[in-house]
């Protein structure tokens, strides 16, 4: 693949004035009148659009009256969680969903169940008969309206029934009315992290952008104006805005197929976006910071259902011809403070409510109907009333439906899914050039960057799903030369460098992960971890779980330990412990390139997150590696020295200092079993306790800061499950409680080495 990246550019500092394109705003002016006149609209739409808005309205309602027991048809049932209402943004959720399609996809908020009823709402109504009867087989005697009524009815009752935490909800429960999601109409999930569903929108944007069956898709993602002030949001705007993706540079010349939604009902909590908390008059302004055409942004009357939908319209036109990003500005208001526990009073007055009130969407369009005389005031009641008896018949369902059995506390944790088989969609990708190749010795040596590198080019090879991106990761080959050639193999759709953006890195992998693909996300050190800790840990670990396994988030996180080469506090870290504790991601770290090469594959087989933690310390280590494809089990231990007297457990580069003392070790008569165990999670226990047992003592050891570090887990383990074989205590060894020092002899003393691994043996006789 040709090589268009070298820049041969020279300085201008020629006087100009860099003017900034305008941002319209409230430009629609059409009547409901007008456009049914027009037939740009029709009786039934209209009629789908108020029940939406109704449907919302309803439910929200339900939540408020459920606090007092003023819902009567539950009266009996104490609802416990969340109440973040959004009642008063109607037209927004039913204005951009009704202008969806089944297949175009959506993110949402905390305060998203009106974007998730409306997302369903819309997409039943578009459905088949055929695919009413896919989505609801219990109802496969039904026919026509009836149908449609009965799988409508079914999805209020599955929304109420995941916010009231019972086994019958999208989420079976797990995630509750802040995280809900339904796949098969394309919902991504509502996000109880403000702006944490933006990137992985923008994740699946990329998906879209690239994916032959998947293109033609539009991506949606509504968060708040709060949202917006958020880093990992800015930095989706940047990401999504990209010139890689449509100018000189890209393979596939198409902008992101994305609408970034920015439902501004002006507060956050109960900051004011307006004169407070931003220095901006319309948040739409953020995207000329982005983008030279501003994102095609606009600010929307967000009461004004047609007004939305009218600006969806043309957006959505844009993104499928490859103009997006856009970002859309919908002007509304939140009729509610921020939960039910908010009395609002503290923070805006009754008058100002009661201005809003007086545009009230749901009302105002009911009255413009009326006008329009496209329904009479019969028919409008009759809907009104079918709402209303449909809300409360599934509400009473839901209470009644079976809670949760508490034995499945943890279940869908983890997914036993993997990508052994490839579809034959994306079997045999095409390479544009060779695969680069691991350079070997007469012995079959290859180092294990090298390792890393032919397992990641091999999974590339063999599924097109499989994508790589990170800081520098194309041309240049990463900070390490790792990825060195595989851009030229595999073209810039599959390999592309990104913004010095972490949060985004990981958030948009999450993202391709949840529609299909399986990113490799590389981190340039694991420090840098810390800085998307969010997406790796709220989200690419808690999907699978918090939907009751209806998505699952096959990625793969990078990142590589800088300790040991002088480095410093901030590029130095061995934080895989701290990702040990996260429940839902699994974490491997290598200690050899045999491993390297068979856990990479692995890592990206898996439907499983995998934080991979590399050693910059190992990149250099030669050992032999078949070129064979294979792959190495997680949560398989290795026995790498067998011995008799006690049982030493290392990871990472810790392993070879573990050797060098067991060498030691055995000068002196002490036979030391060496066991690495490759991954901390899945962990093999058992082999470390039948190691004990028959040795009677242990050191654990990481270069891991020793407070915190996974080695306490172990040794806890070790004590609970074989003390009455234990003939010493256990002692675990790590780096010093401190911050990783720059200088050589403060570093060299940080770090546990082979000495400290000796000593503690000692102590133990």
């Amino acid at each position: 693949m040709a090589n268009n990246y070298l820049s041969d550019r020279g300085p201008s500092f020629r006087k100009e004035t860099i003017k900034l394109k305008p941002i319209p705003a409230y430009t629609f002016s059409k009547t409901l009148a007008d456009e049914f006149k027009a037939k740009e609209i029709t009786k039934s739409e209209v009629s789908d659009l108020y029940e939406s808005m109704l449907v919302i309205r309803e439910f929200e309602d339900m939540i408020n009256k459920c606090r007092t027991g003023a819902y009567e048809v539950i009266s009996d049932y104490n609802y416990r969680g969340p109440t973040h209402l959004s009642i008063g943004q109607e037209a927004t959720a039913s204005g951009v969903c009704s202008m969806l399609n089944i297949t175009d996809l959506i993110t949402s908020t905390h305060r998203g169940h009106g974007d998730s009823i409306a997302k369903g709402f819309h997409a039943i109504k578009q459905m088949t008969e055929q695919e009413l009867r896919e989505r609801c087989p219990e109802f496969s005697s039904l026919s026509g309206e009836e149908l449609r009524e009965a799988v409508m009815e079914d999805h209020i009752f599955r929304t109420i029934a995941e916010l009231f935490g019972k086994e019958d909800g999208y989420g079976k429960g797990r995630g509750g009315g802040m995280h809900i999601a339904d796949f098969r109409v394309g919902h991504l999930g509502a996000n109880a992290i403000v702006g944490g569903g933006i990137p992985i929108a923008t994740g699946a944007a990329m998906t879209c952008r690239i994916d032959d069956n998947m293109k033609g898709r539009v991506v949606c993602s509504f968060a708040g104006d709060g949202a917006y002030s958020n880093g990992v949001v800015l930095e989706s705007l940047n990401w999504a805005s990209q010139d890689q993706f449509d100018g000189p540079l890209a393979e596939t010349k198409f902008g992101l197929p994305i609408i970034y939604c920015l439902i501004n009902n002006h507060y956050g909590m109960t900051g004011r976006a307006d004169g407070e908390v931003t220095g901006v008059d319309h948040l739409a302004r953020r995207a000329a910071g982005f983008d030279n055409d501003n994102m095609h942004a606009e600010v929307v009357n967000g009461m004004d259902i047609l007004a939305v939908r009218d600006a969806i319209g043309r957006a959505k036109a844009l993104a499928k011809k490859g103009e997006g990003p856009i970002l859309l500005e919908f002007d509304t208001y939140r009729y509610y403070g921020h939960s039910l526990s908010d009395p609002r009073n503290e923070y805006r007055t009754r008058e100002e409510e009661a201005r809003w009130k007086e545009v009230d969407p749901v009302v105002t369009f009911r009255r413009r109907i009326l006008e329009a005389k496209i329904m009479n005031e019969k028919e409008l009641s009759a809907l009104e009333a079918k709402v209303a008896a449909r809300n409360a018949r599934a509400a009473r369902r839901a209470a009644d439906a079976p809670d949760p059995n508490p034995a499945d506390v943890i279940k869908y944790m983890y997914t036993d899914g993997s990508s052994d088989v490839v579809p034959a969609a994306y079997a045999d990708p095409k390479l544009y050039e060779p695969l680069p190749r691991a350079k070997r010795d007469a012995n079959g040596m290859t180092t294990y960057r090298d390792a890393i590198k032919e397992g990641l080019c091999e999974e590339m090879a063999r599924d097109k799903r499989v994508v790589l991106f990170g800081e520098d990761v194309a041309e240049y080959g990463g900070a390490f030369k790792l990825s060195k050639g595989m851009l030229e193999a595999f073209g810039r759709d599959r390999v592309l460098n990104t913004p010095i953006s972490e949060a985004c890195i990981c958030g948009a992998a999450v993202g391709m992960a949840m529609t299909g693909y399986r990113p490799v996300a590389e981190l340039m050190y694991m420090d840098f971890a810390l800085m998307s800790s969010d997406q790796i840990s709220n989200q690419a670990a808690k999907w699978h779980y918090m939907t009751g396994a209806s998505t699952e988030v096959p990625l793969v996180v990078r990142c590589s330990v800088g300790g040991g080469k002088g480095y410093g506090g901030q590029h130095s870290q061995s934080l895989e412990s701290m990702f040990a504790h996260i429940p839902g991601t699994y974490v491997a770290y290598p200690s050899n390139p045999y491993d390297a090469k068979g856990m990479i594959k692995t890592a990206v087989r898996t439907n499983n997150p995998v934080v991979f933690v590399e050693g910059q310390l190992l990149y250099n280590v030669k050992g032999v590696v078949p070129e064979e494809d294979y792959t190495v089990p997680f949560g398989v231990a290795n026995i790498v020295r067998e011995g008799s007297d006690v049982t030493i457990v290392a990871w990472g580069p810790a392993v070879a200092d573990a050797l060098k003392a067991a060498e030691t070790l055995a000068g002196e008569g002490i036979s030391a079993e060496v066991i690495d165990p490759r991954t901390l999670v899945p962990f093999d226990s058992e082999a470390i306790f039948a190691s004990v047992r028959k040795t009677g003592r242990c050191v654990v050891v990481s270069q891991c800061v020793d407070i915190g570090s996974f080695t306490g887990e172990i040794v806890s383990q070790v004590v609970a499950n074989c003390f009455d074989d234990l003939d010493a205590p256990v002692l675990k060894i790590g780096a010093k409680n401190g911050i990783a020092p720059q200088a050589y002899t403060l570093e060299e003393a940080f770090l546990p080495t082979a000495a400290d691994i000796v000593a503690a043996v000692k102590k133990l006789y």
